[in-house]
This record gives C-alpha cells, sequence and structure tokens, in this order.
C-alpha cells in the first residue's frame, strides 16, 4: 500500500476495534481481551507503516544484504562475455599455431613469461614440470577471482568436450586441462 491516507485510516480503525474490545473484555467477558491481541498487533505494524519506518527498515537490512542472486548471476554473465571478448580481440581466439585450443598461452610456451609479462612470481612456474597458477587459470578461461565451483564446473565442461574418446577429442588439450584443474584443485 502506497497510500499513506489509506493506512493511517486502517491503522485508526484498528486501534478503536481494539480499545471496544479491551473495554468488552474488562466489562463482559475475557475473551474479548484475547481478541484485542491481534487487533493491537495489526494497529501498531499498520502504524509503523504509515510512520515510514517499515520502508526506511527495509532499505536499510536491502543496503546491507549486498547483491542479490540475479545481479549476481548478471555479473557472471557480463564477466564471461568480457572473457570471450577479449579472446576474439588478442587476435586468434586463443588459439595456438596449430589449431588446437590452447587457452593464451599461444607461442610463448609453457615456461615463458606469462600472458602479461609483468614479471609476478605467479607467472613463472615453480617446478620446471608444473604448469603456473595464471596458466591454469587461462587454459580453463577463468578469472582469478573464480571460486572452487566455478573452477570444477568449468573443468567438467570442457573436459566432456576434450576427452580424447569423444568426437573433438584432444588428448593434448585434454592433459593440459587436467594438469589445470590439479593446480587450481590445490
Amino acid at each position: 500500500m502506497t497510500n499513506r491516507t489509506i493506512v493511517v485510516g486502517l491503522a485508526g480503525t484498528f486501534v478503536g476495534m481494539t480499545a471496544l474490545l479491551v473495554i468488552g473484555g474488562i466489562v463482559l467477558h475475557p475473551i474479548a481481551l484475547a481478541l484485542a491481541v491481534p487487533f493491537g498487533a495489526v494497529s501498531y505494524f499498520l502504524w509503523y507503516h504509515a510512520s515510514g519506518r517499515l520502508h526506511d527498515r527495509a532499505r536499510r537490512s536491502a543496503e546491507q544484504a549486498g547483491p542479490t542472486e540475479r545481479e549476481r548471476a548478471r555479473q557472471r554473465a557480463r564477466t564471461e562475455a568480457n572473457r570471450e571478448r577479449a579472446y576474439r580481440a588478442a587476435g586468434d581466439g586463443g588459439r595456438s599455431a596449430s589449431g588446437r585450443r590452447g587457452g593464451a598461452r599461444g607461442a610463448g610456451g609453457r615456461f615463458g613469461s606469462g600472458a602479461s609479462g609483468t614479471g609476478d612470481p605467479r607467472d613463472r612456474a615453480p617446478a620446471a614440470d608444473r604448469m603456473t597458477e595464471r596458466e591454469a587459470y587461462e587454459t580453463l578461461g577463468l578469472d582469478r577471482t573464480a571460486d572452487g565451483e566455478a573452477v570444477r564446473r568449468r573443468y567438467r565442461e570442457r573436459a566432456k568436450r576434450l576427452h580424447p574418446d569423444g568426437e573433438d577429442g584432444d588428448e593434448e588439450a585434454f592433459k593440459r586441462l587436467n594438469e589445470a584443474y590439479e593446480v587450481l584443485k590445490e
């Protein structure tokens, strides 16, 4: 109800009914007192709404709650669309020279300076046979803010597509995918 006059009128009516029931309960029969309690509660909530306090409290709690699930889903969709656009803008869509999907490593190789070239320690492999965390995220096509559930979901969806027994299977890409998942799972 957005019309405050109506709400105030209803609150006044319920206050009057509550008063009559209380007086009737004292004078006539105690059951009327039991009926006065719900009328009093409704009167209070109508007054709380008419005074604007209910709206203010709902707004404050909504601000404290943060983004809703729908807003988070929109953010994830925008992030995914931006990532795909960035891969397309990079030139070959993240495909290596052999034409197979290889993430953003491209011709730089697995043990190069990484995609950003910033010298970030996470770009360098800790061991000669170990994929870096950054390479793992790039292989899965995720950003570093992805949670464990997103990593697992992306791994499963790409594993189905790249499995060597599948129609579009690629054994080397599947091995890289498994290695990336193992790095991020730890």
